[in-house]
């Protein structure tokens, strides 16, 4: 099959309309073109289920898929972009084994069940202080009040440094995530170059101090990491921590707003939940299956194949929609239903295979708090608004503003 698209050419990921609603394109993807080249956007689009998982697993494709590409030489000429690829080069996510193996086995060491579990009543804490912080006013920013401080302050107490730094976190996030849009415009690869640099000057010292007097937090245990004799060098020390702060509280903080943002829009689903809390953890599976807080991700084949009788070339981009992927109703009866209640609900927000999320356990867990607190402290939290639009880039979903009040 040629490059020509079967269906003419609608994908305009940048737009607010579509970022708000993409599903309507998801359908149509599915339906007419599962494997379909944007000739915009210079990239393959996989927007079904079974060819999503099986791309995540590298399920029946010998030669496989890598995660890392790098861009044009020319582009080494700027600081800002030298550093960004620089830092992706040693992000776990970001690599194919065996080094994605020695370091995400030295990572697991120090990001293991146990530290989630002796987080929740510290967890449970924010939650309410953050609600207390508000109670008396009748009303929030849910986005700013409470979503995006929970979880960032969260992973700053598990990597040992200062929850009163968050404001430079969120900063520093927006700058990388900026880069996620798959075109890659250069100013926004330089912003996240920068926020790479001043990330590196503010972890340096601590990363340092934590080598001389090691703490219990995740910097100290990843300093002191080792399996078979190796360590992880101080870059990629610091270049997962920067990873780990970004990735450990920028997904979730869409995972709490799109699990309020869902609920409040079907009440009848809300008062199932009130009447049937023990639904709470089902609830937050089928958020991240109909709402999924990453939307797509991006792979290359390590050589030409063919996927769903497409013929796709050797470092080919391709584009995962995840988002799609989750509502294929091949996969889910009732794909376009929002079901608290939904069994076997194996989706795919939080990838499979080699690089499924290693804080799945911390989001599932933060996740369900939030829900148990809000509601429970807030019994009649409603929408303070009609209109809610989503974040760009679209790769990453979550409202940009979330006004509700009691």
């Amino acid at each position: 099959m040629s490059r020509a698209a079967t269906i003419s050419d609608p994908l305009n990921p940048e737009t607010q309309e579509f970022v708000n609603n993409p599903y309507p394109l998801f359908d149509r993807l599915r339906t007419e073109s599962p494997v379909w080249w944007s000739t915009k956007s210079k990239y393959w689009i996989v927007s079904r289920y079974a060819e999503a998982r099986a791309i995540l697993r590298d399920l029946d494709y010998e030669k496989g898929f890598s995660r890392f590409k790098q861009g044009p030489a020319i582009a080494n000429l700027f600081p800002q972009v030298r550093a960004i690829k620089k830092a992706a080069k040693s992000w776990m996510l970001q690599m194919d084994p065996p080094d994605h193996t020695r370091i995400r086995s030295l990572v697991n060491k120090a990001f293991t069940p146990k530290i989630v579990h002796e987080m929740l009543l510290d967890i449970e804490a924010i939650a309410n202080s953050l609600i207390d912080d508000v109670l008396a006013k009748g009303e929030m920013e849910l986005m700013q009040d409470f979503a995006f401080p929970l979880p960032v302050m969260v992973i700053s107490d598990i990597l040992g440094v200062p929850r009163s730094d968050r404001d430079k976190f969120k900063h520093w996030s927006d700058g990388l995530v900026g880069a996620l849009n798959p075109r890659r415009e250069f100013i926004k690869v330089t912003r996240a170059g920068s926020a790479v640099e001043e990330l590196n000057q503010y972890l340096i010292p601590l990363v340092e101090e934590r080598r001389k007097n090691p703490k219990n937090d995740l910097i100290s245990l990843l300093v002191q990491a080792e399996e078979s004799g190796n360590k992880l060098t101080r870059e990629e020390v610091l270049s997962n921590c920067i990873l780990l702060l970004v990735a450990g509280h920028e997904t979730t903080v869409n995972l709490i707003g799109n699990t309020v943002l869902n609920l409040l829009r079907y009440p009848e689903q809300l008062d199932l939940l009130k009447k049937q809390p023990e639904l709470t953890e089902s609830a937050i599976e089928e958020v991240l299956r109909f709402e999924s807080p990453v939307q797509a991700v991006r792979r290359m084949p390590s050589d030409d194949l063919e996927l769903a009788g497409t013929k796709l070339k050797k470092d080919d981009m391709i584009m995962i929609f995840l988002g799609s992927a989750n509502r294929d109703p091949e996969q889910f009866p009732n794909a376009d239903k929002f079901d608290i209640t939904r069994k076997e609900n194996k989706h795919l927000a939080f990838s499979e295979g080699i690089h499924y999320c290693l804080g799945a356990s911390l989001a599932r867990t933060e996740g369900q708090i939030a829900l148990r607190q809000l509601f429970n402290r807030l019994p009649n939290l409603k929408l303070a608004t009609d209109k809610v639009e989503f974040k760009m880039p679209f790769a990453l979903r979550g409202p940009r503003n979330l006004p509700v009040k009691w």
